[in-house]
Protein backbone atom coordinates (compact mmCIF):
# COMPACT_ATOMS: atom_id res chain seq x y z
CA UNK A 1 0.00 0.00 0.00
CA UNK A 2 2.81 2.40 0.87
CA UNK A 3 4.50 1.79 -2.50
CA UNK A 4 1.29 2.47 -4.43
CA UNK A 5 0.65 5.64 -2.42
CA UNK A 6 4.18 6.86 -3.02
CA UNK A 7 3.94 6.08 -6.75
CA UNK A 8 0.60 7.88 -7.07
CA UNK A 9 2.06 10.86 -5.23
CA UNK A 10 5.12 11.04 -7.48
CA UNK A 11 3.04 10.70 -10.65
CA UNK A 12 0.72 13.47 -9.43
CA UNK A 13 3.68 15.71 -8.56
CA UNK A 14 5.39 15.20 -11.92
CA UNK A 15 2.14 15.80 -13.84
CA UNK A 16 1.51 18.93 -11.77
CA UNK A 17 4.98 20.27 -12.56
CA UNK A 18 4.58 19.53 -16.28
CA UNK A 19 1.19 21.31 -16.24
CA UNK A 20 2.79 24.28 -14.53
CA UNK A 21 5.69 24.38 -16.98
CA UNK A 22 3.36 24.24 -19.98
CA UNK A 23 1.17 26.96 -18.50
CA UNK A 24 4.04 29.32 -17.69
CA UNK A 25 6.14 28.67 -20.77
CA UNK A 26 3.47 28.40 -23.45
CA UNK A 27 -0.16 28.96 -22.45
CA UNK A 28 0.20 32.22 -20.53
CA UNK A 29 2.53 33.86 -23.08
CA UNK A 30 0.17 32.59 -25.82
CA UNK A 31 -2.73 34.34 -24.08
CA UNK A 32 -0.98 37.65 -23.32
CA UNK A 33 -0.54 36.54 -19.69
CA UNK A 34 -4.27 36.22 -19.00
CA UNK A 35 -4.98 33.37 -16.57
CA UNK A 36 -7.02 30.37 -17.77
CA UNK A 37 -10.56 30.07 -16.47
CA UNK A 38 -9.95 26.89 -14.46
CA UNK A 39 -7.91 28.89 -11.92
CA UNK A 40 -10.88 31.08 -10.98
CA UNK A 41 -12.04 29.81 -7.62
CA UNK A 42 -15.36 31.65 -7.63
CA UNK A 43 -16.30 30.86 -11.24
CA UNK A 44 -16.46 33.20 -14.19
CA UNK A 45 -18.59 34.66 -16.94
CA UNK A 46 -17.92 35.03 -20.65
CA UNK A 47 -16.99 38.67 -20.02
CA UNK A 48 -14.56 37.91 -17.21
CA UNK A 49 -12.59 35.41 -19.31
CA UNK A 50 -12.85 37.35 -22.57
CA UNK A 51 -9.25 38.54 -22.13
CA UNK A 52 -8.01 34.95 -22.04
CA UNK A 53 -10.21 33.56 -24.81
CA UNK A 54 -9.70 36.60 -27.03
CA UNK A 55 -5.93 36.69 -26.67
CA UNK A 56 -5.32 32.94 -26.92
CA UNK A 57 -3.12 32.32 -29.98
CA UNK A 58 -2.49 29.03 -31.77
CA UNK A 59 0.58 27.99 -29.75
CA UNK A 60 -1.13 28.79 -26.45
CA UNK A 61 -4.27 26.98 -27.56
CA UNK A 62 -2.31 23.87 -28.54
CA UNK A 63 -0.49 23.81 -25.20
CA UNK A 64 -3.67 24.45 -23.24
CA UNK A 65 -5.35 21.61 -25.12
CA UNK A 66 -2.45 19.34 -24.18
CA UNK A 67 -2.71 20.40 -20.54
CA UNK A 68 -6.47 19.71 -20.46
CA UNK A 69 -6.41 16.51 -22.52
CA UNK A 70 -3.29 14.83 -21.14
CA UNK A 71 -1.39 16.28 -18.22
CA UNK A 72 -4.27 17.49 -16.06
CA UNK A 73 -6.01 14.15 -16.54
CA UNK A 74 -2.92 12.31 -15.35
CA UNK A 75 -2.61 14.69 -12.40
CA UNK A 76 -6.27 14.40 -11.38
CA UNK A 77 -6.36 10.60 -11.49
CA UNK A 78 -3.01 10.21 -9.70
CA UNK A 79 -3.90 12.82 -7.08
CA UNK A 80 -7.29 11.21 -6.41
CA UNK A 81 -5.55 7.83 -6.07
CA UNK A 82 -3.06 9.38 -3.64
CA UNK A 83 -5.90 10.89 -1.58
CA UNK A 84 -7.67 7.53 -1.44
CA UNK A 85 -4.53 5.57 -0.56
CA UNK A 86 -3.50 8.13 2.06
CA UNK A 87 -6.90 7.92 3.73
CA UNK A 88 -7.31 4.15 3.43
CA UNK A 89 -6.76 3.20 7.05
CA UNK A 90 -9.09 2.16 9.86
CA UNK A 91 -12.63 3.34 10.37
CA UNK A 92 -15.56 4.21 8.19
CA UNK A 93 -14.24 7.65 7.18
CA UNK A 94 -11.94 6.05 4.63
CA UNK A 95 -15.05 5.43 2.51
CA UNK A 96 -15.97 9.10 2.76
CA UNK A 97 -12.44 10.11 1.70
CA UNK A 98 -12.57 7.68 -1.23
CA UNK A 99 -16.02 8.89 -2.30
CA UNK A 100 -14.97 12.55 -2.15
CA UNK A 101 -11.72 11.87 -4.02
CA UNK A 102 -13.62 10.11 -6.79
CA UNK A 103 -16.17 12.94 -6.83
CA UNK A 104 -13.37 15.49 -7.12
CA UNK A 105 -11.73 13.57 -9.96
CA UNK A 106 -15.00 13.20 -11.84
CA UNK A 107 -15.87 16.87 -11.51
CA UNK A 108 -12.36 17.98 -12.51
CA UNK A 109 -12.36 15.74 -15.58
CA UNK A 110 -15.82 17.05 -16.49
CA UNK A 111 -14.55 20.60 -16.04
CA UNK A 112 -11.65 19.90 -18.43
CA UNK A 113 -14.07 18.63 -21.07
CA UNK A 114 -16.39 21.61 -20.61
CA UNK A 115 -13.51 24.10 -20.84
CA UNK A 116 -12.21 22.42 -23.99
CA UNK A 117 -15.70 22.64 -25.50
CA UNK A 118 -16.09 26.23 -24.27
CA UNK A 119 -12.78 27.33 -25.83
CA UNK A 120 -13.76 25.68 -29.10
CA UNK A 121 -17.26 27.18 -29.33
CA UNK A 122 -17.31 30.26 -27.05
CA UNK A 123 -20.98 29.63 -26.33
CA UNK A 124 -22.37 31.15 -23.13
CA UNK A 125 -23.95 27.82 -22.18
CA UNK A 126 -20.54 26.10 -22.08
CA UNK A 127 -19.06 29.02 -20.15
CA UNK A 128 -21.77 28.62 -17.51
CA UNK A 129 -21.34 24.84 -17.33
CA UNK A 130 -17.54 25.13 -17.09
CA UNK A 131 -17.81 27.85 -14.46
CA UNK A 132 -20.08 25.76 -12.24
CA UNK A 133 -17.82 22.75 -12.65
CA UNK A 134 -14.80 24.87 -11.69
CA UNK A 135 -16.50 25.96 -8.48
CA UNK A 136 -17.61 22.38 -7.78
CA UNK A 137 -14.06 21.12 -8.39
CA UNK A 138 -12.59 23.41 -5.75
CA UNK A 139 -15.43 22.71 -3.31
CA UNK A 140 -15.11 18.94 -3.63
CA UNK A 141 -11.32 19.11 -3.37
CA UNK A 142 -11.43 21.24 -0.21
CA UNK A 143 -14.08 19.02 1.35
CA UNK A 144 -12.05 15.91 0.54
CA UNK A 145 -8.91 17.46 2.04
CA UNK A 146 -10.81 18.47 5.19
CA UNK A 147 -12.32 15.01 5.66
CA UNK A 148 -8.93 13.42 5.00
CA UNK A 149 -7.25 15.59 7.64
CA UNK A 150 -9.94 14.83 10.21
CA UNK A 151 -9.77 11.13 9.36
CA UNK A 152 -5.97 11.01 9.67
CA UNK A 153 -6.21 12.74 13.03
CA UNK A 154 -8.78 10.24 14.32
CA UNK A 155 -7.18 7.15 12.75
CA UNK A 156 -4.06 7.40 14.92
Amino acid sequence: MMGARRTAGWVALVAYLVCGALLYLSVLPGADWHWPPDFRLMGYTADSIAGFTGALRAEGLASYGQVLAVWDRVFVVAFAAWLILTGWRGGWMRYAVAFLAVLYAGVDLGENAAIARMIGTSQDTWVEVASHLTMAKFSSLYLCALVLLVHLRWAR
